[in-house]
């Protein structure tokens, strides 16, 4: 990691990205955990994290499975999240220089995507980022080739704060980038679509008949899933399917993985 970032944020870094991996199997609600416990590593008062189709960044509409956090009211949530409901060209004077990144992965502040007077003269601004008490942001997107995906984070800080510092810059595009690495190792371990859910579940705690339930799967074709599992790894019971699962790389759960899976069927 960079000079700027210390070995205390270095240890915070790999201990929310274990704590991720405990919540795998739910994009929801490590999403949630990771901004809940980001914000306050690097000083942000709201957060907002999603994932995307390659490409899509500035589509509010392809984003799946977003979360935000901190707002201090409703109606500061409201005032910024109306904006994804407008068409308006040239709304937000930092699109151009995001849509000039294209899909490479990327960390930058608001200062660096758009100029203070452009800024601080836009319809963004005025009728959403003050409305909502919040000024400067910083924004990491992920791009994940072997999902076809991208996710992003966005960090919001108060209108009476600063901009992001360098340190807290390199903290969350580390972070990003140690998630991405984990992303990258599980792709090469990816099982077919069907038998990916399967596991997933098991792993969660659920039984067959619940696992069933919920890919609305007659409990014989799971049954045979499970079976095809223990065939592929040489196992004879649930404990050693599992430790065997344990054994492979981790990492959290990308709504995006189900369309990559689909072509593995």
């Amino acid at each position: 990691m960079s000079s700027s970032v210390t070995w205390q944020d270095a240890r915070a870094v790999f201990r929310l990205l274990d704590e991720l991996k405990q919540l795998s199997h739910d994009p929801l609600a490590w999403r949630r955990h990771l901004l809940t416990s980001l914000r306050p590593l690097v000083g942000a008062q709201v957060g907002m994290a999603a994932e995307v189709p390659e490409g899509r960044l500035l589509e509010p509409s392809s984003h799946m499975g977003c979360v935000d956090t901190g707002w201090g009211t409703e109606s500061e949530r409201r005032a910024w999240m109306s904006v994804c409901e407008r068409q308006e060209p040239e709304l937000d004077p930092s699109d151009a220089a995001i849509a000039r990144q294209g899909v490479r992965s990327f960390t930058l502040g608001r200062e660096e995507l758009a100029t203070d007077r452009s800024w601080y003269r836009s319809v963004m601004f005025n009728e959403h980022y003050r409305p909502a008490q919040l000024n400067h942001y910083l924004l990491s997107h992920l791009h994940i080739p072997e999902y076809g995906a991208a996710h992003y984070v966005f960090l919001f800080k108060t209108r009476s704060e600063g901009p992001f510092t360098e340190r807290e810059r390199q903290i969350v595009h580390h972070l990003h980038g140690e998630l991405g690495e984990l992303w990258r190792a599980a792709s090469g371990a990816q099982l077919p679509r069907r038998l990916q859910q399967t596991l997933t579940l098991l792993q969660a705690g659920y039984s067959e008949k619940e696992v069933a339930e919920r890919l609305e799967l007659s409990p014989g074709t799971v049954h045979d899933y499970c079976k095809a599992l223990h065939k592929r790894w040489k196992v004879r019971s649930r404990a050693e399917l599992l430790a065997r699962a344990r054994a492979l790389p981790q990492a959290p759960h990308l709504m995006m993985q189900e369309r990559a899976n689909a072509r593995r069927v």
